[in-house]
């Protein structure tokens, strides 16, 4: 039967491996290997899995850093139907297939299908707040996390936590609070993706005490920008052990927070439109039909333009990550006195 392979890294995500069934998969550092960690913690071949009557063993090669399975080191040993193995350190879950290799496949196919038809259910007609809440939820049901919530940029150019599930007001306020502020902000500044299979393996960000105390295991952090401005953060996170983000599930949901914007734009859009036509209706009596005609045309560009570029950029600090002009060509907002972890009290605006 054929086998799948997950790696978990501390500052990236998993990486899925399908093993096949028929024959010998050498794990290692070479770019010969079937299935190469980027580690020098790994040698160059490290480990074989093969595949046989009676399930999959893993071999060691005579490592430097040695092969573990379920925490036991291992010189050659079988495989259980699902194993955790260390190679040199670099931590993978092994699961053995029940079905062909195609079913495996299949199940990428079924994953994205059922991403596409839930970015459809971002209807910007649903209204502005159904909408963040829908982003939400369907971030943590793509990404299988427990909770997550919507960093945006308000009228006034400042954040607030639009949307939630999982976490109350207190928790986000709470010291112990497990959402990494540092992960949301380094997402802010670069514009990247940011995710940890385990914060506590992560340098910059397992030192944090709101992380340790939390004791959270996996967390991502997603960018949202609509043209060349960047508007938010989708932030989501899970405490369970051995959880992690995948590259699929990164490919997800950056495509989910490409829609969101895109959605939050034209929800924004038409709720400043609907306010411009009550205004109009209020005060046009009398008015000259050639100067209405006017100053509606200049209101209506207005609006489109500060709603699909999004609020004036919040104020986040980039001075100790990239330069303030490298950070204005990629869209990223200019410096600022404090950092983001500074001011977070002060940016929990939304109470539902």
């Amino acid at each position: 039967m054929p086998a799948r392979l997950t790696l978990q890294f501390a500052t990236a995500p998993a990486r899925e491996q399908v093993l096949p069934e028929t024959g010998e998969t050498v794990v290692g550092r070479g770019p010969e290997c079937g299935v190469v960690i980027e580690d020098d913690r790994v040698s160059r071949r490290h480990a074989v899995l093969t595949p046989g009557p009676s399930g999959w063993t893993v071999a060691d090669l005579d490592s430097k850093n040695g092969t573990l399975v379920d925490g036991v080191p291992v010189t050659t040993v079988r495989l259980g139907d699902r194993s955790w193995i260390s190679f040199g350190g670099v931590l993978a879950r092994f699961e053995a297939a029940a079905g062909p290799i195609e079913a495996l496949q299949e199940e990428r196919l079924r994953r994205l299908t059922t991403a596409l038809g839930v970015r459809r259910e971002l209807d910007p007609g649903v209204g502005l707040q159904e909408l963040l809440a829908r982003v939400v939820a369907s971030t943590l049901t793509l990404a299988n996390a427990e909770r997550g919530f919507l960093l945006l940029v308000g009228a006034d150019g400042d954040f607030e936590v639009a949307a939630r599930s999982g976490l109350s007001v207190e928790d986000l306020r709470a010291a112990e609070f497990g959402g990494s502020v540092g992960a949301v902000e380094r997402a802010l500044v670069s514009g990247r993706t940011v995710v940890s299979a385990d914060v506590r393996g992560d340098a910059d960000l397992a030192a944090r005490e709101s992380v340790v105390v939390g004791g959270i295991r996996a967390l991502l952090c997603v960018p949202i920008q609509v043209l060349d401005r960047r508007i938010g953060v989708l932030y989501a996170d899970s405490r369970q052990p051995g959880v992690a983000f995948t590259e699929l599930d990164v490919e997800i949901l950056e495509a989910l927070a490409a829609q969101a914007g895109l959605a939050i734009a034209v929800a924004r859009l038409d709720g400043e439109l609907r306010g411009l036509a009550e205004r109009i209706a209020r005060e046009s009596g009398g008015e000259d039909g050639g100067r209405l005609g006017a100053r509606l045309s200049g209101q209506i560009r207005e609006i489109l333009d500060r709603s699909l570029r999004g609020p004036a950029e919040p104020a986040i600090s980039t001075a100790s990550t990239i330069p303030a002009a490298s950070a204005a060509r990629a869209g990223a907002a200019p410096p600022a006195s404090r950092p983001l972890a500074d001011t977070w009290q002060n940016l929990l605006g939304v109470a539902s």
